[in-house]
Formats: C-alpha cells, sequence, structure tokens
C-alpha cells in the first residue's frame, strides 16, 4: 500500500510525547507498506521542532530518502484558538536541533493534494497530529476527499473520557475547525480515538530492553520514552505507561483488521467553551437519522486485538532498534 503520515512529530524535543516516531518507524518496517512521505502539522510541538525531529529521526533510521514536507504554523482559526497557540509556544527547544534544521516554506498541502489526485484510490493518509493539513488539502481540491483510498484519524473519542479535558481527546482540541471540514468532507475515514488506543501500553522495562542493543536508533527511542513516561509520571497518578495512540492508527491503515468497527456520525464541537473538541458519535442509526436526517460519515474503532498488535509492534518497531 501507498502511506502519507501527517505528523506533529514530538520525538527529539525534551518533554514531548515521542509516540509518533515509533509510529514512524512502525511503517518503515512493514513490508507491504511504501511511505510515500510525512508531512508537518503544529500540535505536540510546532513545526520548527518537528521538522528537525522528523529530519534526525529517518536519518538514524537509514531513510533520509522519504519525502519531508512542511505544514501548517498553527491552529485554523488562532484568534478564537489562543491557548492552543500559547500551548506551541511554550515548548521547549528541539535536542540535537542545527540552525540548518529550520524548516523552509509550507509544502504540505500542495504535496498531499498532488499526491492523492494525482493517484486517485491509492493513497492512505494516517493523520496522526491536529487535521490542520488535511482540512487544508481537503478545501484545495473539490476532488481530494473522494481521491483518498483511506484516512485514518488518530483522534476523538467515543465512550471515555478526553486525555487533554475530558470532554476532547487532544489533537482534535488542538484544531477543531479542522477537524469539522475534514469529518464533513465525505473522505473514507476511520477513527482511531482513546477507546481503542488507551488498551495499548508501553513501560520502561520495553524500552530499556530497547534501548540495551545500544545502536544510536535505539539509544534516542529509548531516552525520548523515558524523559515522556517521567513527564506522564508526574501528571497523571497511577498512570505512567506510554499508551500507543499513533502506532496503533498506522497499524490500523496497514491491516484494518485489527480493530473492529462501528458505522457512525462524528461531529466535531467547535465552540471555545469546556466541550470544544468533543467528538459527539452517534452510533445509534435509528436516532441519528431522526435527530440528525444524516448518514454515517466514519468508520469507528471500538475494539483491537491488542495481543496480535503488541506482537506486531514488538517484531517491527523494538526488536529492529
Amino acid at each position: 500500500m501507498r502511506l502519507v503520515i501527517d505528523t506533529d512529530l514530538g520525538m527529539g524535543t525534551a518533554g514531548a510525547d515521542p509516540e509518533d516516531g515509533l509510529a514512524i518507524l512502525y511503517a518503515l518496517r512493514s513490508p507491504s507498506v511504501s511511505l510515500e512521505g510525512l508531512t508537518l502539522v503544529h500540535g505536540n510541538v510546532p513545526v520548527s521542532h518537528s521538522w528537525p525531529n522528523a529530519r534526525r529521526l529517518l536519518d538514524l533510521a537509514g531513510r533520509a530518502d522519504i519525502a519531508l514536507h512542511a505544514g501548517e504554523r498553527g491552529p485554523r482559526d488562532p484568534l478564537r484558538r489562543r491557548l492552543q497557540a500559547g500551548w506551541l509556544a511554550a515548548r521547549g527547544s528541539p535536542s540535537g536541533g542545527t540552525p540548518d534544521d529550520t524548516p523552509p516554506p509550507a509544502t504540505a498541502t500542495e504535496f498531499l493534494r498532488e499526491i492523492v489526485v494525482g493517484s486517485p484510490g491509492e493513497i492512505t493518509i494516517a493523520a496522526i497530529g491536529p487535521l490542520t493539513n488535511v482540512a487544508a488539502a481537503v478545501e484545495s481540491d473539490p476532488g481530494f476527499a473522494g481521491a483518498l483510498a483511506g484516512l485514518v484519524v488518530m483522534g476523538g473519542t467515543v465512550a471515555v473520557p478526553g486525555n487533554i479535558t475530558p470532554a476532547a481527546e487532544f489533537n482534535i482540541w488542538m484544531d477543531p475547525e479542522a477537524a469539522s471540514i475534514v469529518f464533513d468532507s465525505g473522505s473514507p475515514i476511520t477513527m482511531a480515538g482513546l477507546d481503542v488506543c488507551h488498551r495499548t501500553h508501553l513501560d520502561r522495562a520495553q524500552t530499556a530492553q530497547a534501548g540495551a542493543s545500544g545502536t544510536r536508533l535505539a539509544e534516542f527511542v529509548a531516552q525520548a520514552c523515558d524523559a515522556w513516561i517521567d513527564v506522564r509520571a508526574g501528571l497523571l497518578e497511577g498512570d505512567e505507561d506510554l499508551h500507543l495512540y499513533d502506532t496503533l492508527a498506522v497499524a490500523a491503515a496497514i491491516a484494518p483488521d485489527l480493530l473492529d468497527y462501528i458505522d457512525a456520525l462524528v461531529e466535531v464541537e467547535t465552540s471555545t467553551g469546556p466541550a470544544q473538541g468533543m467528538t459527539v458519535t452517534h452510533t445509534n442509526a435509528t436516532l441519528r437519522r431522526l435527530l440528525t436526517g444524516r448518514e454515517a460519515n466514519a468508520r469507528v474503532a471500538i475494539g483491537v486485538d491488542t495481543g496480535r498488535f503488541e506482537r506486531l509492534f514488538a517484531e517491527r518497531v523494538m526488536a529492529g532498534l
């Protein structure tokens, strides 16, 4: 399959969630996948961090040939989303960056539009950050949504609390306007949200085992993961393990049968109130039609074969470090 990953790559920035880097490694080591490129978006870290982070990870993985495109630098409506802009401004410095790692002008929207519309039915996007880049691509060409082979969104929640507010998952909360555009676009969406992602785990013992191989890549990954486990330990009592949010979404793009799904209508709350970024998920088809008059717009993951996923993750990521 031909895959593009749209990401807010934090691996390489001190104190940032590094798990998107594991997702990229999973794709690179999946034999059926041609990774066509990475597009970078604001989110976990700003694009000024994710650009050097991506260059470093690809270099350590021996895949500097992968196309890399800088994308949108902030939420779609920055005047309404000042809290999100503040989140980005507060991030620390990327580790190991150099002056020539300054990101170039944004080319992500152009790249996404050209590769998807130019190869209809062939390109799957795994969107594992805020949906700002994907929304821009949707609006740039009326044929974009229909030309996608698939769009797997790591975001949202159905029946469990959010992970940034009680109502919202982080990626949707960061740019709810963009998420609303994407979910209303007619794209063939699979939503892999917190309901399934919170069933995956990566702990200190696993990162220590991975780092023991002594390669530069293994040391980089282990240090990044351990630093984020430390952050989580300070924020969340009794839950310091990493959840493999992004890796599960990429794995689902490659092997959809890892997950169980229901068809649902997903509406995104774009207010600035406490429900901002909430994914209101209509799972009852009869009530959905009665109350909204709308059909389902997404395939929503509600179950996961954790044993199979963990085996694949161990083989494709941890064993190869």
